[in-house]
């Protein structure tokens, strides 16, 4: 018996969907443009499995898109737009969260490639480091106020504000 289920691209990315089905070892690849849908009519064994296989990869049902998502949603339904719209948000902000998280690292790590360093060199950090990253526009016509973030690394037994001059650079 035919059992349908629709598969969501809530990214802005086209997406080619893959999966496999126990009785054809041979892959089977569906392109899923960015922020559309597609539908599969297979046997309810045969949804099970795809499910299974997609949701350790973070395929989540349409009414339950949290925290971890592909970017990949499922319905026995149509998929409305609005929960599109909803799961593509979704993924905006943990892209955004994970970006946030590899640029602390990142000054993390050469915080303490510098320390290593100094130390080589018979110095020390004596104040925190900053790191400035700024989205330049890429054009003229480009709007919006771009990306504009600091990141401090503060270490136990530093001043924060140790080494700045009176407008908030390092010195």
């Amino acid at each position: 018996m035919s059992h349908q289920i629709y598969i969501a691209n809530c990214s802005k990315s086209d997406f080619l969907f893959t999966y496999m089905l126990v009785e054809n070892p041979r892959p089977f690849h569906h392109k899923i443009r960015a922020g559309s849908q597609i539908c599969l009519n297979l046997d309810k064994s045969e949804t099970d499995q795809i499910i299974k296989q997609h949701s350790i990869y973070g395929m989540q049902p349409v009414d339950n898109v949290t925290k971890g998502f592909s970017g990949l949603a499922y319905a026995f339904k149509p998929i409305s737009v609005e929960a599109i719209q909803a799961g593509i948000s979704q993924k905006d902000q943990e892209n955004i969260e994970r970006a946030l998280e590899t640029r602390k690292n990142t000054a993390a790590a050469t915080d303490h490639i510098l320390q290593e360093k100094a130390r080589e060199f018979g110095s020390r950090q004596t104040a925190p480091l900053e790191i400035e990253v700024i989205e330049e526009k890429r054009n003229p016509i480009d709007e919006g106020t771009g990306f504009n973030e600091t990141i401090t690394v503060v270490k136990q037994g530093l001043d924060p504000d140790k080494g700045r001059n009176k407008r908030g650079r390092a010195a």
